[in-house]
């Protein structure tokens, strides 16, 4: 098969995973703050990206993580893959999927970096979880130090890609013949 179909069906097999792992994080990450509260979760899908729950005694503090968790918690396994991450490797599927396992947890806090500035402006989405958390925390804080600390927290993502050379390694992948 020609190396580049077979990486562009590796790229569409991988997507699929990371999106379907991706989701399932990012739902448990929001279940276990709800677990933590107390709460007895009502309904869970990946297919619809819901978690919901029934009571719970929540703090401001619990709020806000409920709500940052969800970005939190798939960034974590994005970053302990990336540190686990086999740079020597020369298997197509696991160059190509890696990349793409890391990258999208990275990639959703560019919505932690634009939307408190929406938020500032009175524009932010109400139903995101960006919003909700923004809504507790600048109670005592200005919104863009949210839009400062994701913006490490990708820095910190992307070095961690470069150091272990996932980034390297998938460009390479891709550009073979």
């Amino acid at each position: 098969m020609n190396k580049k179909i077979k990486s562009t069906g590796y790229i569409f097999l991988s997507a699929g995973i990371a999106a379907f792992l991706y989701v399932f994080l990012h739902e448990s990450g929001h279940m276990i703050v709800m677990l933590s509260a107390g709460a007895a979760i009502a309904d869970f899908s990946i297919l619809t990206a819901h978690v919901s729950a029934d009571g719970g005694n929540y703090t401001n503090l619990s709020n806000m993580w409920l709500h940052s968790n969800g970005a939190l918690f798939p960034l974590l396994f994005s970053y302990l893959y990336a540190l686990l991450y086999q740079k020597g490797s020369k298997k197509s599927f696991y160059r190509i999927f890696s990349y793409i396992v890391t990258l999208v947890p990275v990639a959703s806090l560019l919505a932690w970096v634009i939307l408190p500035f929406v938020y500032l402006r009175g524009n932010a989405p109400v139903n995101d979880d960006v919003t909700k958390f923004l809504t507790v925390f600048c109670e005592n804080y200005h919104p863009l130090i949210v839009s400062a600390a994701a913006v490490v927290l990708i820095g910190i993502g992307v070095a961690l890609m470069i150091k272990k050379r996932v980034i390297h390694n998938f460009i390479e992948e891709i550009n073979q013949k």
